[in-house]
């Protein structure tokens, strides 16, 4: 019996043995379950934010064409509600975005931006999950989802190294991945069920099963429970992200209204 005892505590000392950084990287794609036991553990945060946050500038030489993308979409849409009035208003504007330095200040604000927002996104989710799990009496900590959102963010990351560099060959702002390009891709950030569609991507559907199976293992839910939950957060998520989409053309349409 004192042998069997020893053979079980020796497993589940290798189950919470932890992870080093590659193999954490490795196990997102290949041993989620075992990862998400090793976080509920060792919520380790810092080097996967930082692994996050540099795959984010490795997208630099792509937003200086999507910044000039962007624009033109948003003017586009600008001249067709007020046509020449809008056009006259926007000569000189026009002149200082075909500056060499308002490019770069641009791509490199753009670049500090995408860094930014990938670590308020890891922090803020994790904040929000959080409280979604309390209500249902869950029992993980801060650090731990914020450790669980730093390491299924990366799958995002890599999301976008795989689609922006498609978007900006192809000159396009649609995501290619999203459910967008699939049942509307003649549409424009004007609709709303455009950007609803546009913010839920191949890559986000599969962060989602990551953070059922996290959610599910540093709190010892049901399946069921931590589906619940994620899906919540799943909701909230792609309305914040539609709502920021669409709230940039009706500031925007706001901004000109002002000055008419």
């Amino acid at each position: 019996m004192d042998i069997d005892n020893d053979n079980i505590f020796t497993v589940v000392e290798e189950e919470v043995k932890k992870m080093g950084f590659f193999k954490r990287i490795a196990s997102i794609f290949v041993s989620p379950v075992l990862l998400m036991r090793n976080i509920k553990s060792y919520p380790v945060i810092a080097p996967m934010l930082l692994l996050g946050m540099g795959l984010n500038l490795l997208l630099m030489p792509f937003w200086s064409k999507l910044t000039e993308i962007s624009t033109g979409k948003m003017m586009e849409v600008m001249v067709e509600r007020y046509g020449q009035e809008y056009m006259e208003l926007m000569e000189g504007t026009q002149a200082a975005l075909a500056n060499p330095t308002t490019t770069i200040i641009a791509t490199v604000s753009a670049s500090v931006s995408s860094v930014i927002s990938f670590l308020v996104a890891c922090l803020f989710q994790a904040l929000i999950l959080l409280i979604i799990t309390k209500i249902i009496r869950g029992s993980a900590n801060y650090a731990q989802y914020v450790s669980l959102y730093a390491h299924v963010l990366i799958i995002t990351a890599i999301g976008s190294l795989i689609t922006t560099p498609v978007m900006a060959t192809v000159g396009t702002l649609l995501d290619v991945s999203s459910l967008a390009a699939i049942f509307m891709p003649s549409g424009d950030f004007s609709m709303i069920p455009y950007n609803i569609l546009s913010a839920i991507t191949l890559f986000e559907i599969l962060k989602s099963v990551l953070l059922v199976i996290g959610v599910r293992e540093i709190n010892k839910f049901s399946t069921s429970e931590s589906v619940a939950a994620v899906s919540i957060m799943f909701i909230l998520s792609v309305a914040f992200t539609a709502a920021l989409s669409s709230s940039s053309l009706f500031f925007m349409d706001m901004a000109f209204r002002s000055i008419l």
